[in-house]
């Protein structure tokens, strides 16, 4: 007896490889309604400018908005810019020598300042008055999966673990006086309305006494603390939006406001400008841009922007989809896999025929394909509805997709087919199970 020592999955996979390079046409960048770009993140506010993240560089733009000018381009995606109290220099997570570090750089350009070095990823939180950085990170000592907040000089040396025994998203005010800190944090994760045990609160220690007291009690979320003279600032989804919206906080009396309405979209990646004479000022991203908000008028600004240049980033250009694979199920008579990558769902030939690009949705991500056992189907999530909902489709590609469920809840995971093929369960995050008739 002859073996074929061929690997029929290694011809699965070259076949993915090949067909979605060939076949992907470009990556896509949003536009904003006026036909610029979008997607602006990570913003900090000084007395004159704005910082902000786009296309995986840091840029700076007036106030006021117009035309940004590039301030740093490592390799790798840059985080969290935060302005110095006097504006002259800009911090920053990057990525320079090969691992996440702090990095400070000239607010007008110039030569990058590494800050930290261990090997870990850090999470900067902001500078305090003093010209210090306050960072998070995991690893350092204790619990490792547990973020410590440290503090390290404005021009490097070795960094000091604040008394919290965990923590992040820490602010100290003017005075050195208190620390405002949630002792964890989910802020880039993507659990919307969540009430379970992972909330944030805000606390503040003083750093004299050590005294320490909880200011928020709310069961979603109270996040990202930000100082301005005595009054505490925050985000928090306690309003009847149940949206992340900007609040504050009266040390002295303990009375909470909220100070903005957004209904739509959650704010994003806060941040407050000087702690001088002058009021609060906070720049925020909500949707797909960023807004000042003044908080002695209380007047929200959309800040508009413009990217000049024709950057190699913003050209199409072809795309391996096969480094992006999430999942894939093989057919029944094992001929054939369905696999999803860069959010379109493929049937690719296991060894002879072509590969078909079922769904070609731009926009739009199909995730978790399930080949059903008579062969014919294939169900698949999509989030074309706004969230993940059941669809099914005929495995050769020469129907409309029909959609199983409308309930636009929590996220759906784990298909499988009943044996006859005419039913599907399916789980939710909750832990239930759900069966719908095909």
């Amino acid at each position: 007896m002859t073996l074929n020592r061929q690997d029929p999955f290694m011809n699965i996979v070259s076949s993915i490889a090949f067909s979605f390079f060939v076949g992907t046409s470009a990556t896509t960048l949003p536009v904003a309604k006026d036909g610029g770009a979008s997607m602006y993140r990570f913003p900090d506010i000084s007395n004159e400018e704005i910082v902000f993240t786009y296309g995986n560089d840091l840029w700076r733009v007036p106030i006021e908005g117009g035309t940004a000018l590039p301030l740093a381009s490592p390799d790798g995606l840059e985080t969290i810019p935060r302005f110095s109290p006097d504006g002259d220099k800009v911090a920053f997570v990057g990525n320079y020598d090969g691992n996440r570090d702090i990095y400070v750089v000239p607010t007008k350009g110039g030569m990058p300042r590494r800050i930290t070095h261990h090997p870990t990823g850090e999470r900067l939180s902001d500078w305090t008055a003093d010209g210090d950085l306050l960072y998070s990170a995991r690893g350092m000592g204790g619990v490792p999966r547990a973020e410590r907040i440290y503090r390290v000089g404005g021009e490097g040396g070795l960094p000091e673990a604040l008394p919290m025994p965990y923590g992040a998203n820490a602010a100290i005010d003017k005075t050195g006086t208190w620390v405002a800190y949630t002792p964890n944090q989910r802020d880039g994760r993507t659990w919307k309305r969540y009430r379970g045990g992972m909330a944030s609160d805000i606390w503040l220690v003083n750093l004299e006494t050590d005294e320490s007291r909880r200011v928020t009690d709310w069961e979603g979320t109270d996040t990202m603390p930000m100082w301005h003279g005595d009054d505490l600032y925050f985000l928090s989804d306690a309003g009847d939006e149940h949206r992340l919206n900007l609040w504050r906080y009266d040390v002295e009396s303990g009375d909470r406001e909220q100070l903005t309405r957004f209904a739509d979209y959650d704010i994003k990646w806060p941040a407050i400008g000087p702690d001088d004479d002058g009021p609060a000022r906070f720049v925020f991203q909500n949707g797909a841009d960023l807004y000042v908000h003044d908080a002695r008028n209380r007047v929200t600004t959309p800040v508009e922007i413009e990217i000049p240049g024709a950057t190699a980033s913003l050209r199409p250009q072809m795309v391996d989809a096969s480094d992006f694979m999430q999942g894939w199920s093989i057919s029944p008579s094992g001929k054939r896999v369905a696999a999803t990558a860069r959010g379109d769902l493929w049937t690719l030939p296991a060894k002879n025929g072509s590969p078909r690009n079922l769904s070609r949705t731009s926009g739009v991500a199909e995730r978790s394909p399930s080949w059903s056992p008579d062969g014919k189907w294939i169900a698949y999530f999509s989030d074309a509805p706004g969230e993940y909902e059941l669809f099914v489709r005929r495995s050769d590609g020469r129907d409309e997709p029909r959609r199983l469920t409308d309930d636009l809840g929590v996220f759906k995971n784990a298909i499988h087919w009943g044996p006859d093929s005419s039913f599907i369960v399916y789980a939710d995050k909750t832990g239930d199970a759900h069966r719908v008739d095909v």
